[in-house]
């Protein structure tokens, strides 16, 4: 009799488990928005991944949440974005769509039409950010994130995004982008091709450092150096 009630017991506490994992895995698409965002958001660096291939450029990304201020799509969630080489060159700013759909979320990713009106978006003395759409670039950029357990993973293979950009006498005209978001990390890996048929990219890894962005100074803001700017737009 006590071995059955142990074996009813333990079957009990497996089906509970079980159940609790099924609905934890089961999210309606604007669920799925405020959580990508949630892990989106914060402080990041690719230190570990410099540490291990030095050839790989050291990198931050700080992204916090926007509002539309009455603007956009009531369902969507706004994130600011901001890049930089080594803390102090300005790489991309970009405002990116979170967007619940039948099949999950939408990714829209937008560049700045004036760079400079956008940076600090996030500092401390802005505390509620509000996106200025008269600002952003169109089209956008998308990708669409599908969601699983522990990640959602997006890409706009095969077809990518137009961009225009010169390098080494060639010129760029698409990149196709791949994102994997977790919880405290986001790998990003754009693909960009060339008129001549070839291509080229750095797959980035980023590890969260705070839950938050590292606010800049408006002092800090105004010696920051556009030479590293990168003139193209993708996610």
């Amino acid at each position: 009799m006590k071995a059955f009630q142990v074996s009813s017991l333990t079957t009990l506490f497996i089906t509970v488990v079980l159940a609790q994992s099924s609905q934890a895995a089961v999210l309606t698409p604007t669920e799925q928005v405020t959580r990508v965002v949630n892990w989106f958001t914060g402080f990041f660096n690719n230190n570990a991944q410099v540490l291990s291939d030095p050839t790989v450029p050291a990198l931050t990304m700080s992204n916090c949440t926007i509002s539309a201020g009455g603007a956009g799509e009531p369902a969507s969630q706004y994130v600011h974005l901001e890049q930089y080489r080594n803390d102090s060159s300005l790489l991309r700013t970009a405002a990116y769509e979170f967007s619940p759909t039948v099949a999950g979320v939408a990714l829209s990713v937008y560049g700045y039409l004036d760079d400079l009106q956008a940076i600090g978006t996030c500092d401390r003395v802005n505390p509620n950010p509000v996106l200025d759409f008269s600002n952003l670039e169109f089209p956008s950029c998308d990708l669409s994130l599908m969601y699983e357990p522990d990640k959602f993973v997006g890409t706009n293979a095969p077809e990518g995004c137009p961009t225009s950009f010169s390098i080494q006498g060639d010129t760029v005209v698409s990149v196709v982008s791949t994102v994997t978001i977790q919880a405290n990390s986001t790998d990003s890996y754009d693909e960009f091709f060339t008129f001549s048929g070839t291509s080229f990219g750095t797959p980035i890894e980023y590890l969260r450092v705070v839950a938050t962005p590292e606010p800049f100074s408006i002092t800090a803001l105004l010696g920051i150096s556009l030479g590293g700017l990168v003139l193209l737009r993708q996610p």
